[in-house]
């Protein structure tokens, strides 16, 4: 049973760029409550909000002004070093480039967050060999990015971001560059992540794959909201 306390709280939320002379509304005033254990979907066009929005969640950004709450705290208040650690304890993140260092092998790829929680090397080694395991590319731990497929990448990704075990997993577009059978098994594993109580939102521009597999979907457009559709 899923907790009556909301994970992410958003109210009135604004993010406003400065461009050239000119403001640009992002986000104009939405609100938002996901309750722990959800999979929702954000639906929309390039320019709709989509992106920015993660990006507040994630903490990689502050709002202008309004207020986002995840898991009890107030991001817009945490200094640089309270969002390092909410990044590094409470999310996880996995984008549509992979974002993987090129000149480490894929377990250190996968352990890289917990080098800085002074995770000793041995803890280290284990953990992502493990995760490696559980996404099906435990042959493969030893294998530099250039030497992957671009769904053994994502795949890599995925486990990177679930090895602090997050209450929060913010995916950008995480199947967008992939052919429809390596799409089909990443969208397994984290369903498969949502299944033992992680709580997703994935940026997404397929309106098919959003009403397949997750709880509710968000449209979005002009950094507001237009419409909810349940499951």
């Amino acid at each position: 049973m899923r907790d009556n306390v909301a994970l992410v709280e958003a109210t009135r939320l604004w993010r406003e760029y400065h461009l050239g002379g000119e403001i640009v509304e992002a986000l104009r005033g939405i609100d938002l409550g996901i309750e722990p254990g959800e999979f929702v979907a954000l639906l929309g066009r390039s320019g709709s909000g989509k992106s920015t929005l993660l990006n507040l969640l994630g903490g990689l950004d502050k709002p202008s002004r309004g207020s986002i709450r995840v898991d009890g705290r107030e991001l817009a208040e945490l200094n640089k070093r309270e969002l390092s650690l909410y990044r590094r304890t409470t999310v996880g993140f996995i984008f549509q480039s992979f974002n993987l260092v090129t000149s480490r092998r894929a377990w250190e790829n996968v352990a890289l967050p917990l080098v800085f929680q002074g995770v000793s090397r041995f803890e280290r080694k284990k953990r992502a060999h493990e995760l490696l395991e559980r996404v099906g590319l435990e042959k493969r731990a030893g294998h530099v990015p250039s030497e992957l497929s671009g769904g053994e990448q994502q795949r890599v990704a995925i486990a990177r971001a679930l090895v602090n075990n997050p209450k929060l997993l913010l995916c950008d577009e995480p199947t967008g560059n992939l052919d429809t059978s390596t799409s089909e098994q990443i969208m397994e594993l984290l369903l498969e992540s949502h299944r033992a109580g992680t709580t997703l939102v994935m940026v997404t521009h397929d309106p098919d794959l959003a009403e397949q597999h997750t709880d509710r979907t968000l449209k979005m457009a002009d950094g507001q909201f237009l419409s909810e559709v349940p499951a």
